[in-house]
């Protein structure tokens, strides 16, 4: 079983994250300057702090701070889209399931508490627009490893929004 978190508006990075019952678990919020994002501040309803520092490429939880350089790397081959993100020697695996259109995080040591699923924002024509959803395990009660892979997945997907939004321009303009 897990918790299904969704996100209240299609922009991840300005949103409340709300739980099945309606209350608020997290709420996201970002400041940009003149070339783009700066920093994305994430609040838990529990008081736990994480931001995401797009220029400097790091993250910060709860006062201790790490590069990307140092959380993530490519656990596959140079052409894989997987990629391993580690904070306190937790090391989750990132891979997006095209076919199933969701992000999926895997424990990398046996199984310690699940997988991590995120489903992206899907717009639709004819019907209602389908909200952006996390789902944690029930028993993933570490609120840092949480911040952390709430934080790892955003990343990964604004990463992933950005080039298929730069793969569009490059369309449209050729």
């Amino acid at each position: 079983m897990s918790i299904a978190l969704t996100f209240g508006d299609k922009q991840l990075l300005q949103s409340p994250v709300v739980g099945p019952d309606g209350a608020v678990h997290y709420t996201t919020s970002t400041t940009r300057g003149f070339r783009g994002r700066k920093v994305t501040t994430i609040m838990a309803t529990s008081g736990a702090v994480g931001t995401i520092n797009w220029r400097e490429k790091s993250f910060v939880i709860n006062g201790v701070q790490r590069g990307w350089g140092d959380l993530k790397s490519r656990s596959e081959g140079i052409f894989s889209s997987e990629r391993e993100w580690n904070w306190a020697n937790r090391p989750y695996s990132l891979k997006y399931n095209r076919s199933e259109k969701e992000l999926l995080a895997t424990p990398k040591l046996g199984n310690m508490t699940g997988s991590v699923r995120f489903t992206p924002y899907q717009p639709h024509l004819l019907h209602d627009n389908e909200h952006a959803v996390i789902y944690f395990p029930h028993q993933m009660q570490d609120e840092a490893e949480r911040m952390f892979l709430l934080m790892a997945i955003l990343e990964t997907e604004i990463h992933r929004q950005d080039q298929q939004a730069a793969a569009g321009a490059a369309a449209a303009s050729g």
